[in-house]
């Protein structure tokens, strides 16, 4: 009949990448829209390691968390804190390798 089959395996690795972004401005007005301030993030990251922080102008934690579901208001101790700019931290793990990354920028806060 003169028939050949062949076949060959090979094994691919598929790096999932970190994809996240932290918006620049966000509005607690209590509208619909944009309530509350957090990183969206898409891939890559061990939320177990996650940690987010923000502070106000003196360099005070005013919020944090370890959950990437959860966002801030705009409140501290309950109340509405004033307009203005708030810096923010942002640390968490790699999903593959052992290697911590940390960043740092701020948000406007608007009504």
């Amino acid at each position: 009949n003169g028939l050949c089959f062949d076949s060959i395996t090979h094994t691919i690795s598929v790096v999932e990448p970190m994809i996240f972004f932290v918006p620049n401005s966000f509005t607690p007005d209590n509208d619909q829209f944009n309530q509350t301030f957090k990183p969206v993030i898409t891939s890559g990251i061990d939320v177990y390691s996650y940690t987010f922080l923000l502070f106000n102008r003196w360099g005070e934690i005013i919020w944090e968390s370890h959950d990437v579901e959860v966002g801030w208001d705009g409140t501290y101790n309950g109340e509405l804190v004033k307009e203005g700019v708030y810096v923010w931290s942002l640390k968490f793990k790699d999903k593959k390798v052992d290697k911590f990354y940390e960043y740092e920028g701020h948000v406007n806060l608007l009504k």
